[in-house]
């Protein structure tokens, strides 16, 4: 073997026993934390927060975002939600479809990459409850509705990297994941009284993660049936999600996403079922995406996180999001989204681009308590202001579940 033959072999030997050695440090981390379960019942909310966060933005950041979305989609399988929806007519036009998909996406991100004491989070949670208010108020959004839909966002994460990711989430990571989302119920004020352990509260973060499982199961196999509004508001979300791929693409893409629902769900929205065909180039493209990241990736540094938004306000203000779906909502006009790879892609795909159509989608920016649909923008801060208060009053950072 030449000299340069033996070189390039030795850099490949030490890069794989580095990838080996590092890749999966996070998880190891955490894990040394906790490495009991009668640890996990110590777990602070400050470390769930930096547990979940390091799995959105470096861990699994394809999969965490997606599992989301997936969530927010499920919920439309159940009538009582899809049938509100509907009648809020904010469906009738792809504009106004997705604006309400970005809008729905700041928020989340705005309280979930941000800490629970950080403002942006308690401004978050400040708007959401105040758009959600009117609607619980009129009776027109249950308890069971929103509880199964918190559910959901706990769930589809740890569902949806088991099923496509690398590695499954950890049980320290799930119990993290419980920890911060029993957090955030009670911040919008969610009653968990149909969990079995309300009463005698949780032995810790897994013990809830596995209790909501349970019940979320069970609702979902009492209110999730066919319902046409089920299938309009499905066929309009997966509109709005393909809106950039080039029209030749649509069939197939739509067929991979009818792949990647559960059969009740499938029912529920009556979407046809895939064929086995699809099915298992489904599971060609995810099963070699896992290989290739589990054994030849070095794990994504921090400094390279996935960003969904501006650290920081610019001097307006405003922030900015620096991803977008369909249309571009938000994000700031610049020299890479008007004439980089992604724009030229885009425009070939004949989709909207940063500074398209004036200021149509917003390149200003937004502020969190203009986010919302037009009739509301501006108004409830008399209303944000007492959840403020209310949320800074009481951010119990520490551990919710000491006393066991």
């Amino acid at each position: 073997m030449s000299m340069a033959g033996s070189y390039l072999l030795l850099c490949l030997l030490f890069y794989f026993i580095l990838q080996r050695r590092l890749r999966h440090r996070r998880r190891d981390a955490a894990v040394k934390r906790c490495p009991t379960r009668e640890s996990y019942a110590s777990m602070t909310l400050d470390e769930a927060f930096h547990i979940q966060s390091k799995l959105a933005e470096v861990e699994f950041p394809t999969v965490f975002p997606c599992s989301i979305f997936s969530a927010l989609f499920k919920t439309y399988g159940i009538p009582s939600i899809s049938e509100l929806l509907v009648a809020t007519g904010q469906l009738a036009r792809d504009d106004t479809a997705s604006k309400r998909a970005a809008d729905t996406g700041v928020i989340l991100t705005e309280v979930v990459l941000h800490h629970p004491s950080n403002p942006r989070a308690i401004d978050g949670i400040a708007r959401m409850n105040y758009l959600h208010k009117r609607y619980r108020k009129a009776g027109k959004i249950s308890d069971h509705g929103m509880l199964y839909t918190l559910s959901l966002l706990v769930l589809e994460p740890i569902r949806w990297t088991t099923h496509y990711e690398w590695r499954e989430v950890s049980e320290v990571e799930r119990c993290a994941m419980g920890v911060y989302w029993q957090w955030m119920g009670e911040a919008m004020e969610i009653s968990f009284k149909a969990l079995p352990s309300f009463e005698d509260d949780w032995r810790d973060g897994l013990h809830f993660s596995d209790e909501f499982e349970a019940w979320s199961r069970g609702y979902e196999s009492a209110h999730m049936v066919p319902a046409e509004s089920n299938e309009t508001v499905a066929n309009g979300t997966i509109k709005i999600a393909l809106t950039n791929l080039p029209r030749s693409l649509y069939s197939l893409a739509h067929a991979f996403v009818a792949a990647l629902l559960e059969p009740r769900l499938q029912e529920a929205m009556r979407i046809a079922e895939p064929t086995s065909l699809t099915v298992f180039m489904l599971n060609l493209v995810v099963q070699g995406r896992k290989m290739i990241i589990r054994h030849l990736f070095l794990p994504r540094p921090q400094i390279l996180r996935k960003r969904r938004f501006t650290d920081e306000p610019d001097a307006a203000g405003r922030i900015h999001s620096v991803q977008f779906v369909a249309h571009p909502w938000y994000v700031k006009p610049s020299f890479s989204w008007r004439y980089g790879i992604k724009a030229l892609l885009l425009r070939l795909a004949g989709g909207k681009l940063p500074g398209d159509d004036g200021d149509n989608y917003r390149p200003e920016g937004y502020k969190i308590p203009e986010i919302g649909p037009e009739t509301l923008k501006g108004k409830g801060s008399v209303e944000m202001e007492g959840e403020r208060a209310r949320l800074s009053a009481n951010p119990r950072l520490g551990c919710p579940f000491s006393r066991w």
